[in-house]
Parts: C-alpha cells; sequence; structure tokens
C-alpha cells in the first residue's frame, strides 16, 4: 500500500474544539435572537427568558473560544495559523496573550467575547426593570454577534490551521506591538466600541416595543457613559503608545485609525448632554435615539475603516475588498432597520415640553451638541475625503494634520467656552441678574489670567492661521484664557455648593465638598470632567513652544545643549539577546550644570522582523516640558551618533487632565447606594476616605505617567548607521550663504556706519534671512514624505533618506528665487508645491491639498453644512421659545401658577435640601 503519511493534515485538539465553540455560538445566538424577537411580539415570557439564558450560554462559549486561543499562545500551538503570524517562543507571556487582539482575526473574537459580557451584564441588571422589552435588547444583540461571528466562520477563522506541516517557531508579533501600552491600549478601545452596542440595543428594543417614556434613557445613559469613559481611555492611551512608540515627539497626528475612536467619542459626548434634557424637561426623545444610532454606527464604521483598506494608515490591518463588502452591507442594514423604526415611533417621540428662552442650560447643550455632531462629520468628511478623491476623480487627495489642526482648533475652542458657561446657566431660563452675578467672577479670572499671561509670557501673543493663511490670531492666547474661564466658572460653582452644604450640615469644607460631589455626583462629576477637558487644553496649547532639533556627536565626552539643556554623550552600547539587538546610547541630561537624568535613547533589531528596525526614545517628563531624545543614527566603530531633540512643553498636562477626566467619570458612575449612604452621614470621615482614596488614584497615576521615560519604540527606521535626518534644514548655511551676503550687502547700504561684525549689523542680517528660513520651514512642513514606512510624516520630521532628498529639492528649488523680497517669496511657494505635486502625480504629497477646483467646493461642504444647522437651529428655537412663551401664558390665564423668574435658576438651597 502507499505511504499516505506525508499526506496527513496537521491537527490540534484546540483548533477543533476552538472552531466547534463558535459554530455552537452561533447556533445559540441564532436562536436567542429568534427566542427573543417572537417571545415579545406574541407575549410569550418563557420564550423570551429563553432567549436571555441563551445569552449566557453564548458568553460561556464566547469565554471558551478566548480562552482555547490564548492558551494556544501560551503552549506555543503553532498548527494554528494566527498563533504562528502574530507570537513566537521568545515573545514574553504578556505579548503572547496580548497578542490575541494584535491581528485581524482575534481582534474580531475578541469583540465578539467583550460584546457577550457587557450584554450579559447589562441584560442581568435590567431584566426585570425592563422586562417588556429585555427580549429585543437580547435579540438585537445577538444581530451583531451574529454579524461578527459569520465573519469568524466563514472569513477570518483564528482557529484556522495549516494544511501542510507547520511551522518550527511563529513569526513573532509587529515590533511597534511589543510595548507595554498595547496591553491596555487596544482593549481599551474595542471596549469603548463594543459598550456602545449596548445604548444602541435598548434604543431599537424601545422603539420596537413602543415604550418610548422616559425611563429606559437611566439604562441607555449609564452605559453610553461607560462607552464613552472607554473611548477616552482608549484614545488617551493611544496617544501615550503613539508619544512613545513612533518616535516623533508627538501624540495625535490624525490617523484614519485616531479618527476611528474620535468620531463615536463626539456623538456619545453629545448624547450624554442631551439625555440630561430629555430627563430634566422631556424633550429631544428623537434626537437622542438618533445619538444612541449614530454612536453605534460610527463604532461599526470605524472598525469597517481599520479593517477593510479603504483608508491607508500605518495601524491598519490591510486591504480586503470582501470584508468591506460585507460590512457596507451589514452598515446599510442597520441604517434601514434604525431609521425605518424611528420614523415609525416618530409620532409618540414628540418633545412633552418646550425651550422657554435661548438663555438657558438646554439651549447651550443643544448648540454643544451641535458642534460635537459637526466635529464627528467634519473628521469623518476629511479622513474618508482621500477615498472619496479617489473614487470621483481617480486622484487621491492626502489630507495631513496641519489641514485637521487649522480646522478643526476653532470647534475645539467653541466647545471649551461652552463647557464653562453651561454651569453658570439655569435651567428653562436665566434672568438678566443672575447671568451678571454668574458670569463676574469667571470673566474677570479669565481676563486677568490672559493679562498676565501676555505680559509674563509674550510667546503666547503668536499668531497662527485658522481656517486659513490669511487669517492669523493668538490661538494660544485665546486657549489659555478660555481654559482660565472654565477653570473659574466650575470653581465658582464648586465654591457655592460647598458653602450651602456647609450650612445646612455644619460641617468643614473640606467635609462639606465630599459630601457636596459625592450627593450631586452627575452634576459634579460632570464639572470635575469638564475641568479635566480645560487642563488637556492646556497640554495642547503647549504645542506652540515645541521644538525639534538635529544633531550629530563624533565622539565619546562631546557636549551638546538644546534650550538651555545640556547633553554630555559618553557612547554607544551594544547587546543582545535571543528576541533582539539592541544598540544603546548613554546621555546624561544637565541644567545649569546639575544632573538631571540619564538618557538612554536606543535602537532595537528583532531576530524574527530584521526588516523592521525600532527606535528606543528616552523621555525626562516635567510639569513644564518634556525633553524627548531619539537615536537616530550610528556608527559603533567610529562611536560617532545622530541624535533628535524634542522639547514638548506643557505635554504631561494632557496625561494629568485625563486622569481627572477618569475621576470626574467614576464619580458619575457611582452607585446611587452608596453616594446616599455617605450623602446622609455628618462628620468627617466618610467624606475624608473618598477624597483621600481619590488623591491617591490621581497621584499615583499621574506619577506612573511621567515615569515612562525609559523605553518606548519607535516607526520603522530606513537607515540603521548614521542617520541624514539634520541634513538639508532651512538653517543650512551653504542655502543661506548666496542671501546672507545680499542681506549684508543691503544693510551695509542701509547703514554704512555700522561694522560688519557688530551685534546691531548681525541683528539686521539675521531678520533679513528670517523670513527666507520660516518659509523653507513651512514649506517642508507641507509636503509629506512618500517613503512608505514613515507614519505620514512631514518631510521636516521625517528621519528617512527620501525625506532629506526632497528637503535638498526644496532648498535648491528656492535658491533660484530672490526670497528677499516678499512678494518673490509668495511665488517661490507656489512654484516649489507645484513642482512637487507634478513631481509625485497628484496632491498626496501635500498635507494641506491646493484649494482649488473640485477640492475648494469639497472643503466647503462640511462648513456650509454646520452655518446651515446653526441657521436653522436659531429658526426653530425661536420657535421653540415662542410656544414655550404661549404655553406659560395660557397657563397664568387659566389660573395656574407660574414661576418667577428667579425659580428658573439653578437652587442649591431647594436640590440639596431635598436629598437630605
Amino acid at each position: 500500500m502507499p505511504d499516505t503519511s506525508a499526506l496527513s493534515i496537521p491537527t490540534s485538539p484546540i483548533a477543533t474544539l476552538g472552531t466547534v465553540a463558535l459554530l455552537v455560538a452561533f447556533v445559540v445566538a441564532a436562536y436567542a435572537t429568534a427566542a427573543g424577537i417572537i417571545g415579545h411580539s406574541r407575549h410569550r415570557p418563557a420564550l423570551v427568558r429563553s432567549s436571555v439564558h441563551s445569552l449566557y450560554g453564548f458568553f460561556a462559549l464566547m469565554a471558551l473560544a478566548s480562552a482555547l486561543l490564548i492558551y494556544a499562545f501560551v503552549t506555543h500551538d503553532y498548527t494554528i495559523k494566527y498563533v504562528a503570524h502574530y507570537s513566537d517562543t521568545s515573545m514574553p507571556v504578556w505579548y503572547k496573550i496580548t497578542a490575541y487582539w494584535g491581528g485581524l482575526d482575534g481582534s474580531l473574537m475578541f469583540w465578539v467575547f467583550v460584546l457577550a459580557a457587557f450584554a450579559s451584564i447589562a441584560v442581568k441588571t435590567n431584566r426585570r426593570r425592563h422586562a417588556d422589552m429585555i427580549g429585543y435588547v437580547v435579540a438585537t444583540v445577538m444581530v451583531v454577534e451574529l454579524f461578527f461571528l459569520a465573519l469568524l466562520i466563514y472569513d477570518k477563522n483564528p482557529f484556522a490551521t495549516f494544511l501542510t506541516d507547520p511551522p518550527v517557531d511563529g513569526k513573532g508579533l509587529a515590533p511597534l506591538l511589543q510595548n507595554y501600552w498595547m496591553v491596555i491600549h487596544p482593549p481599551s478601545l474595542y471596549t469603548g466600541f463594543v459598550a456602545a452596542t449596548i445604548p444602541f440595543a435598548f434604543g431599537i428594543a424601545a422603539l420596537a416595543s413602543g415604550r418610548l417614556d422616559d425611563r429606559w434613557i437611566a439604562s441607555v445613559r449609564v452605559w453610553m457613559l461607560i462607552s464613552w469613559f472607554f473611548l477616552s481611555l482608549g484614545l488617551i492611551l493611544g496617544g501615550r503608545w503613539a508619544y512613545e512608540e513612533l518616535g516623533w515627539g508627538g501624540y495625535w497626528a490624525w490617523d484614519p485609525v485616531e479618527n476611528a475612536g474620535l468620531i463615536p467619542w463626539f456623538t456619545a459626548t453629545a448624547f450624554l448632554h442631551s439625555a440630561m434634557i430629555q430627563e430634566q424637561r422631556g424633550m429631544m426623545k428623537s434626537w437622542n435615539v438618533g445619538l444612541v444610532v449614530l454612536t453605534f454606527f460610527f463604532t461599526i464604521f470605524g472598525t469597517f475603516m481599520t479593517r477593510s483598506g479603504i483608508v491607508q494608515s500605518v495601524h491598519a490591518f490591510g486591504q480586503d475588498n470582501q470584508l468591506a463588502l460585507l460590512f457596507i452591507l451589514f452598515l446599510i442594514f442597520v441604517l434601514v432597520v434604525s431609521v425605518g423604526l424611528l420614523a415609525y415611533r416618530f409620532p409618540q417621540l414628540q418633545s412633552a415640553g418646550s425651550f422657554d428662552s435661548f438663555i438657558s442650560r438646554e439651549v447651550a447643550f443643544l448648540v454643544n451638541n451641535w458642534l460635537l455632531l459637526a466635529c464627528a462629520l467634519f473628521v469623518l468628511f476629511a479622513t474618508m475625503f482621500p477615498t472619496i478623491s479617489e473614487a470621483v476623480r481617480n486622484v487621491r487627495i492626502t489630507v495631513g494634520a496641519p489641514f485637521f489642526n487649522r480646522l478643526m482648533v476653532p470647534l475645539g475652542l467653541l466647545l471649551l467656552i461652552l463647557a464653562g458657561i453651561a454651569p453658570l446657566l439655569a435651567w428653562r431660563k436665566t434672568t438678566v441678574e443672575r447671568l451678571k452675578a454668574q458670569f463676574v467672577f469667571p470673566v474677570a479670572f479669565s481676563l486677568v489670567t490672559t493679562a498676565l499671561l501676555a505680559i509674563l509670557i509674550p510667546a503666547t501673543r503668536a499668531r497662527s492661521p485658522i481656517f486659513h493663511e490669511s487669517i492669523q490670531l493668538p490661538v494660544t492666547l485665546c486657549t489659555f484664557m478660555l481654559v482660565a474661564f472654565v477653570f473659574g466658572s466650575v470653581g465658582q460653582e464648586f465654591w457655592r455648593g460647598t458653602r450651602v452644604r456647609m450650612r445646612q450640615t455644619g460641617g468643614d469644607p473640606f467635609t462639606s465638598l465630599i459630601g457636596l460631589v459625592v450627593t450631586k455626583r452627575r452634576r459634579y462629576g460632570g464639572y470635575i470632567v469638564h475641568a479635566a477637558i480645560a487642563i488637556m487644553f492646556c497640554g495642547f496649547a503647549g504645542k506652540v513652544w515645541g521644538s525639534q532639533t538635529d544633531v550629530t556627536v563624533t565622539k565619546v565626552g562631546e557636549h551638546f545643549s538644546v534650550r538651555g539643556y545640556e547633553f554630555i554623550y559618553h557612547g554607544l552600547e551594544i547587546t543582545s539577546d535571543d528576541h533582539k539587538t539592541a544598540v544603546t546610547a548613554n546621555v546624561t541630561l544637565l541644567e545649569d550644570g546639575d544632573k538631571i537624568d540619564d538618557l538612554v535613547p536606543a535602537k532595537w533589531r528583532y531576530v524574527k522582523q530584521p526588516e523592521e528596525p525600532t527606535t528606543e526614545v528616552s523621555i525626562t517628563a516635567r510639569l513644564s516640558e518634556d525633553i524627548y531624545l531619539v537615536l537616530t543614527g550610528f556608527e559603533p566603530e567610529k562611536g560617532v551618533a545622530n541624535f533628535r531633540v524634542y522639547i514638548n512643553p506643557l505635554v504631561d498636562w494632557v496625561w494629568i487632565g485625563f486622569f481627572v477626566l477618569m475621576l470626574g467619570t467614576a464619580i458619575c458612575l457611582l452607585p446611587a447606594s452608596l453616594a446616599g449612604g455617605f450623602g446622609r452621614r455628618r462628620g468627617r470621615a466618610p467624606g475624608t476616605l473618598i477624597a483621600l482614596l481619590a488623591c491617591g488614584g490621581l497621584l499615583f497615576g499621574s506619577h506612573t505617567a511621567f515615569a515612562q521615560k525609559e523605553h518606548a519604540t519607535a516607526a520603522p527606521v530606513h537607515d540603521v548607521g548614521v542617520s541624514v535626518a539634520q541634513y538639508f534644514r532651512p538653517n543650512d548655511p551653504e542655502f543661506l550663504a548666496p542671501f546672507r551676503a545680499k542681506a549684508e550687502a543691503k544693510v551695509a547700504a542701509a547703514h554704512p556706519d555700522w561694522k560688519p561684525d557688530s551685534a546691531q549689523f548681525n541683528a539686521a542680517v539675521n531678520a533679513q534671512l528670517a523670513p527666507v528660513v520660516a518659509l523653507a520651514q513651512k514649506l517642508m512642513e507641507e509636503i509629506v514624505c512618500l517613503c512608505g514606512g514613515c507614519p505620514h510624516e512631514a518631510i521636516a520630521t521625517c528621519k528617512c533618506g527620501v525625506a532629506a532628498q526632497n528637503r535638498r529639492d526644496v532648498l535648491k528649488l528656492l535658491g533660484t528665487f530672490g526670497l528677499l523680497d516678499e512678494a518673490t517669496r509668495g511665488e517661490a511657494h507656489d512654484e516649489v508645491i507645484a513642482a512637487f505635486v507634478k513631481q509625485a502625480g497628484g496632491q498626496h504629497i501635500l498635507a494641506m491639498p491646493i484649494n482649488e477646483g473640485f477640492n475648494r467646493l469639497a472643503w466647503a461642504v462640511p462648513y456650509a453644512a454646520l452655518a446651515g444647522a446653526l441657521v436653522l437651529l436659531y429658526g426653530v428655537g425661536r420657535r421653540w421659545v415662542r410656544r414655550g412663551e404661549n404655553q406659560l401664558a395660557v397657563a397664568a390665564t387659566e389660573g395656574a401658577p407660574t414661576a418667577e423668574d428667579e425659580d428658573y435658576a439653578d437652587r442649591f438651597d431647594d436640590e440639596l435640601r431635598e436629598i437630605d
């Protein structure tokens, strides 16, 4: 008989059991969907209970499948393709576990598992409170699960095995993913995405069952807050990962994958504000359901963007046209069902109340909602614009970070000022007297702060473009002014509330403050979140003082200085292990002669993936600024090393702000039973305990944020050797030589009595050259490196040889113009841009697309839509206000009691008295 042993297919008990678990889970999910729908539609409670129990069983099956996949990674079961592709024997165990979601297949299964866990918790806690709609909740969740399970079973099975002999060892996790932040960043963002399904399920269930009162909104609000928190956590951890991992000195680049998490964050934030209007006034019911649907839609759309290849990103999983088609069909299905149910139930979603005044908290929240929705739609439009332009004109036009920064800054500042205004306004109507009393301190505090900053820190007065290059404003100073306004507004609310609490309880200020926050946790937790956002804006504003300097050292012991800091180079150290080879530079950081830190930037080359060397950055974190050192190149034999030094002012306030945001969110989620217990107590112990725990957590978190300075991996390095990052910069002496000669001649002619080597003469020459250097820098920031390895960086920051070549070309082209003349500089700018666009064959080489033709019309769309929406809002708002006034007038003629103006204000005394 012929030998058939060579034809045997490798098998794995783990793979077999895991696949069976997925198949059984699919059957259970299908049954739960049918049982939930039929049980409610035919009034059969037994079927509804059966669907709930099926959900619990589904969770158990997905937990089993997840445990099996993790076990396969830990035990090196390389007969499973997914395990072989994303792990190897030398990886630390934590990275073997995180490899579970390191690839497309596993990330989809992780989505299914987390959703099953959340759905089980949500159904368990709400099955009695919402018994008349819980079957529809289960069915909605299970439809989503069926979609993802179908992808897993038929296209992306993580338990698929090799048909031939399996490899002896795996390929290993991508070097960029082997970072401690990746242990918590992806699951945090996934959790935020997945948690948005729960509010969607309750919203669809409410529409399907017709139970459209305000009771379901409380459950939805809690789960949307959970989703919002994890989205926030995922985004900030992603920023921290980018800050340490990509080696470019920044934390946000408007990458499509970053934007995929930001878009639903905007709509979730809008819902959390408008839900309060529904709870307080019975208004905006249809709007809130729409926001719930939109948030869920954007989470699926974001998953679609990052996993289908429709957008280009260093974070994306690659192109998959079949997967893209399946996601599009599911998104269409979600829209058809959601919009259909919303239209069917729309008559039952009419508002019970109406706006009584434009000067009210309701209107502030409504404007805030429109701005948040505008931000979401704009980011979506700009992210998808390269794909849209390619589909319409067959030309892929890239949209870089400068465009997002220029056009999102005004919207961000408007949202920031609303964060300060809203707490000062009363529900229904704010009287003129109260308006003055509420705004005096915040406005005065912001004006004094602005004046002091403008006088003491002149750099804050620097102007930068908004919307268009010709519109220049002191954005940094405006940001700090609005931050001060928010601090003044929030601080005033805490001060007044604490004084009332002290009068009522007889407690000391500290205990009264804690009791106030705990008993009115939603309000004051929200105020803390507003303050946290303002703190983060401080970090954003500090970007204007940042600097980037490239330095080459040629011998051990050489010193170099950057912005008042002194660096001493102590040489290179080469080490290796089974996992990687490392070249580490040892540098001492000093300030005013005193040692601050030992810096150890390095380059790593992984054994399994040598084609992707990574760069370890070393960061010294301070409250005022971070000193961020990157080893960009080296020659060990000669001891030569190239460094890039970033000075990043105020960046740690971004991380501190997030920890404050975590505290505010935790307070908002504090259970009512626990809060009620603390609210009824007198004395200091309970409040002091909570405060100590909160402060301890905040300090620990801040310390953790500051402590991350040792090791971080960077974007793929294209030149391992002496770096070219410092070559062909705007201040290149060879480039400036002819312009310097002309400038010296002009200055000498204008001031014949000045000596050529005098300080006055040199200052005048440098003033002539400054616009030339600024023009070269501006062009290098507008032109994107197309090397394919960097995360879509401008040639000003990219460290590769392609970027250096492009910088040389920029300087060469500029050298043909008389740049000392202002009019010629404008012409030179346009000519250089046109030359690069022609050479690249399209505008994808530009960070800011040329504003002409189709592009001009395309960029006008989101702003025209925003302007039209605001006009519509004003028109509809006037009708609502008139209707509210008429209702009050009718009530007065019928003898119904009417409230005086001051009764519309926020009544601290009455609210706290009701609680106590």
